[in-house]
């Protein structure tokens, strides 16, 4: 029985009142039946009427004591019906701003025809709960729609109805209004991609909702004009000298055909240029761009694509990231005049190094060696000075002359192009030996050029070595220097320079270079007034190169280990020269880093300083600059003058900021990129008066997934619409004859009980039918 209160309705019903098990209550019902049976089987001998009546009887009694035990009452409840809710989900998704039906946006079209339902949303009121929630990555609560803007980088449409499932308990929901141009780019737009459209989890993420989803579509029907670079394939480290894949795909709608430039650019150097060639009816063309880089070091690549006329985003027709290049081996060229003990060292040294790819040659005869027999009858071939120093030369990181004379194998034509692989960052070693240095005819030649040592031109061939024994010492900047460093403990490093074996001969230069560091240096000869060098290091350009005045190193791998020690000094000295001639950054005193290679918009950029002194520890209280600049890479085609396959760089600083190095030698600054681009950071510092440099690349880009395909889509909407049992609708269709849910859930407000078996009346019933029953079997002469 219901009646209805101004509080809610009153639900009148019976119930009972005690709390026993079912296994109570069924072993209770079968004793009844056994009772009542029992009494049937001992007034068989009676007449019927007489029988009938005792029966009745005892089935009266066991009803009155069962009502006893089980304790009936009237129950009444005062009930409210709960509402449930309707989720009306709108897409802010960037694509969102995008133009749709007229000049208005397709948000803005949205927001309309939201606002247009007022009516119908006060007619749900009794037993519906109207609620906003935007959805792009996720989903998130509106208190009105006037908060709602178009921001979101991506649309993923299943995400937002999974947290739509979470947030309401199961029968919660009416039905579930999604409002959107269904350009998804989450598993729901991939599943339609593939034709997948009822796929596992599109079908589980509805499934799990149970209630109709109903899709309104905005947006053109036809698809606006776009170009996009829909998506890039890359590995983000790379190695050096190794060819380097990078796949792109473009699509491009709604426009006619059209031929469009595609470059890819690493830094501000043009590495390919195509022409994409759009066809009608095709909407998706794919780019392979490979190179082979030429150094190591983080670099920003540009991919763009031309602009369609009319084209109304043109912000996804440009991608930006960074590659690591790396080294995967380091690739070094051995160059020997002739066999030795000091070249059979060293090619071992460097054939022992897993991180070493060698190759050697060793000249055993020249183009004038007087032969008795055919060339082709010979072993051995001729010094292939073309493939090496022309064809194979950017190939390697590191080259080594031994003993090596530059007179014959028309070398001449080749010294300009060593000359420029080390401006361009190679590394270069020059051993000493009887045809090396001066004596080798380097001397006013491009090697010279470079060497961190002058040559001597004035001196008799025989003046131009000397073949004294001696025993090189270590100079300032040899104590501190990484190539000399044999230990990190100073006293120690200098105790074990003191204890290796002395060295005999070594070639005579006229003096050091400005800004050459001598390491090592002899203790009684003299150039220049000042102790001839055995061991200096200098550079050109970007590259580096150490020049070492005698060919006896290899006595240092003898003499710890005729002492019962090992002969570990001799490889530390030459793997610190490697290391430091190809640029280890371990090895680097001054280092800055980015903590991220990109960064969204809108994050903080951290930036880590590492300085080392002269000693190579770490400065404290060094003075540091850093600045952060923004590159802009501009189209060589587009810039009259510019140089073939480069376009001029535009850089804006943003950021100098002086700093101090703590105790450790670092320092940390946090700077907030103002907005999207290309962007180097940059240290400087002085060291022992020089200033000294390191810089760092990232990028700053929204890269906002949903603008890569910003067509409306209306088949990823018609897939949830299906499963669901909703339709997909016009936006001027309305509410009022939409599928939903009833409520089904009801809130008890207060509840009262009246028990049935505690009156008087039924009492006395259950005392006076046993005894009439008793009285009636004693009369008929039952026991």
């Amino acid at each position: 029985m219901e009646t209805s209160t101004a509080a809610g309705t009153d639900v009148t019903r019976w119930v009972l009142l005690s709390d026993w098990s079912t296994g109570t209550l069924t072993l209770v019902v079968v004793l009844c039946l056994a009772v009542v049976a029992l009494a049937a089987w001992n007034a068989r001998a009676l007449s019927r009427p007489r029988r009938t009546a005792l029966l009745t009887l005892r089935i009266l009694t066991v009803l009155v004591l069962l009502g006893l035990f089980l304790q009936p009452g009237r129950r009444t409840e005062n009930v409210s019906r709960v509402r449930n809710h309707v989720v009306v989900l709108v897409d802010d998704s960037r694509s969102m701003g995008l133009p749709g039906s007229g000049a208005s946006t397709r948000l803005e079209d949205v927001k309309a025809a939201i606002a247009a339902q007022s009516s119908v949303r006060d007619r749900w009121s009794p037993d519906h709960v109207v609620d906003l929630f935007a959805v792009s990555e996720r989903i998130r609560p509106l208190a009105n729609l006037d908060e709602v803007q178009a921001h979101g980088d991506a649309s993923r449409l299943l995400v937002g109805l999974s947290e739509v499932g979470q947030r309401y308990a199961a029968d919660a929901l009416a039905a579930v209004l999604v409002y959107t141009d269904g350009a998804d780019n989450g598993a729901l737009g991939a599943a339609v991609a593939r034709g997948d459209a009822q796929g596992a989890v599109v079908r589980d993420t509805v499934a799990r909702l149970g209630v109709p989803i109903h899709a309104f579509f905005t947006g053109p029907e036809s698809p606006p004009k776009d170009v996009a670079i829909a998506n890039v394939r890359f590995d983000e480290f790379a190695f050096v000298h190794n060819a380097v894949s990078i796949e792109a795909e473009i699509t491009v709608t709604g426009g006619e055909s059209a031929a469009l430039p595609v470059t890819l650019r690493r830094d501000d150097v043009v590495l390919a240029r195509r022409v994409l060639q759009t066809r009608d009816g095709e909407t998706r063309y794919p780019f392979v761009f490979e190179f082979v880089p030429d150094k190591t070091g983080k670099s920003v690549f540009t991919l763009d694509v031309g602009v369609l006329e009319g084209e109304p985003i043109v912000e996804n027709n440009r991608r930006q990231f960074v590659i690591r290049v790396i080294r995967d081996k380091i690739r070094a060229l051995q160059v020997v005049g002739r066999p030795s003990w000091d070249e059979r060292f060293l090619r071992q040294l460097l054939k022992r190094n897993p991180n070493v790819d060698l190759i050697s040659f060793f000249i055993l005869r020249t183009p004038t060696n007087l032969t008795l027999v055919p060339a082709d009858e010979l072993s051995l071939i001729p010094f292939p000075t073309q493939e090496l120093f022309e064809a194979q030369l950017g190939s390697f990181d590191l080259i080594i002359f031994q003993n090596f004379t530059s007179r014959g194998y028309h070398m001449d034509q080749y010294l300009p192009l060593i000359r420029d692989f080390v401006r361009n960052g190679g590394g270069f070693v020059m051993i000493g030996g009887d045809v090396s240095f001066a004596s080798g005819g380097y001397a006013g030649t491009p090697i010279e050029e470079f060497l961190p040592v002058d040559l001597p031109r004035d001196l008799a061939p025989n003046g131009l070595i000397d073949t004294g024994a001696f025993k090189p010492q270590l100079t300032e900047a040899g104590r501190h220097h990484p190539i000399t460093r044999l230990s990190l403990e100073r006293a120690e490093n200098e105790a074990l320079w003191a204890g290796l074996p002395g060295l005999t001969g070594i070639n005579r230069v006229a003096g050091v270079k400005p800004g050459a560091a001598v390491l090592l240096e002899h203790p009684e000869l003299k150039t220049g007034g000042r102790a001839a060098p055995v061991v200096v290091a200098g550079g050109l350009g970007q590259g580096r190169v150490l020049a070492v005045t005698t060919d006896t190193t290899w006595q240092w791998d003898l003499g710890p280990a005729a002492d019962g020690g090992d002969n570990r000094h001799y490889y530390r000295f030459f793997g610190n020269a490697i290391r430091w001639l190809i640029k280890d950054p371990a090895l680097e005193p001054v280092r800055v880093q980015a903590d991220r290679d990109r960064y969204p918009q809108g994050v903080e950029a951290t930036f880590q300083v590492r300085v080392l002194g002269t000693d190579y520890l770490p400065a404290n209280g060094a003075q540091v600059r850093l600045e952060v600049e923004r590159r802009s890479y501009v189209d060589a085609v587009a810039a009259p003058g510019a140089p073939e396959g480069v376009g001029p760089t535009r850089t804006e600083v943003l950021l100098q900021q002086p700093g101090e190095t703590n105790e450790q030698g670092e320092l940390v600054v946090r700077w907030l990129p103002p907005g999207d681009g290309a962007y180097a950071v940059r240290v400087r510092t002085m060291l022992d008066g020089v200033e000294v440099s390191d810089d760092d690349v990232f990028v700053v880009s929204a890269d906002p997934v949903e603008m890569r395909q910003i067509e409306a889509r209306r088949d990823t909407l018609d897939a949830l619409a299906a499963l669901s049992g909703g339709r997909v609708h016009a936006l001027r269709e309305g509410w009022a004859d939409l599928e939903r849910r009833a409520p089904k859930v009801s809130r008890v407000n207060r509840r009262t009980d009246e028990p049935m078996w505690s009156g008087g009346l039924l009492l006395l019933i259950a005392v006076l039918l046993p005894t009439l029953e008793w009285t009636l079997r004693r009369r008929w002469g039952l026991s």
